[in-house]
């Protein structure tokens, strides 16, 4: 059976990205006369032509500057929650068992811990009065570091807060508390992780929590 190349494969080396052994493929199959790969070839050149011919046209900086937070409020909303992987519990205090003799501290923050793919998350939530939330957190990778990391916090369908991971992958958010509430990493070059946050009025969600 011949082989046929992915509509990706044919975006990047039109882009001039692929790797030099990978497009030196590509070449090798156009030569021999694939049909069906030359249309994609020759659709996305076109469309690579079309694209550089628009870079001289100049857009008006205000112009520019709400197409920006439109794609960015976009992609909040609806591809950050598509694309993203569910993460798996691997850790609740709240589960783990306390040592023989030793009393429960309800004044304790919550730690959870959660693990998608090579990222791991460490939460610790603390409620406070006028049900408020304190939340502080690290993301890290085994494999990947990724400076100034965007962690976002969404309801259903609304953002309701926003911040940024330090060079150590910490953050800290503070928040009001409500059932559904998700916590979104939009790591860089990787899908997006999501996390479930447990409802910290009800304990009884204990375990109830986002799985991968």
């Amino acid at each position: 059976m011949e082989q046929h190349f992915p509509e990706d494969r044919w975006v990047d080396f039109v882009r001039g990205v692929l790797p030099a052994p990978a497009a030196a493929d590509l070449r090798q199959h156009l030569e021999k006369g694939c049909e069906s790969c030359h249309q994609a070839f020759r659709l996305w050149q076109m469309v690579a032509e079309l694209a550089n011919g628009e870079i001289r046209n100049k857009v008006p900086d205000a112009f520019a500057h709400s197409s920006g937070l439109a794609y960015l409020a976009w992609r909040r909303l609806y591809l950050l929650p598509r694309r993203a992987r569910m993460a798996r519990l691997v850790f609740d205090s709240l589960l783990a068992p306390l040592p023989s003799g030793v009393r429960g501290d309800d004044a304790s923050p919550r730690r959870i811990v959660w693990k998608a793919g090579p990222w791991a998350c460490d939460l610790r939530l603390e409620l406070q009065a006028g049900k408020r939330v304190f939340l502080m957190g690290q993301i890290l990778s085994t494999g990947t570091h990724q400076v100034g990391l965007p962690v976002l916090l969404m309801s259903t369908n609304a953002p309701v807060a926003e911040t940024t991971a330090n060079q150590f992958g910490e953050f800290q958010l503070e928040f009001r508390q409500a059932n559904g509430l998700q916590i979104y990493f939009d790591t860089s070059g990787n899908r997006p992780v999501r996390i479930l946050l447990p409802d910290l009025e009800n304990p009884s969600t204990a375990g109830k929590t986002s799985t991968e």
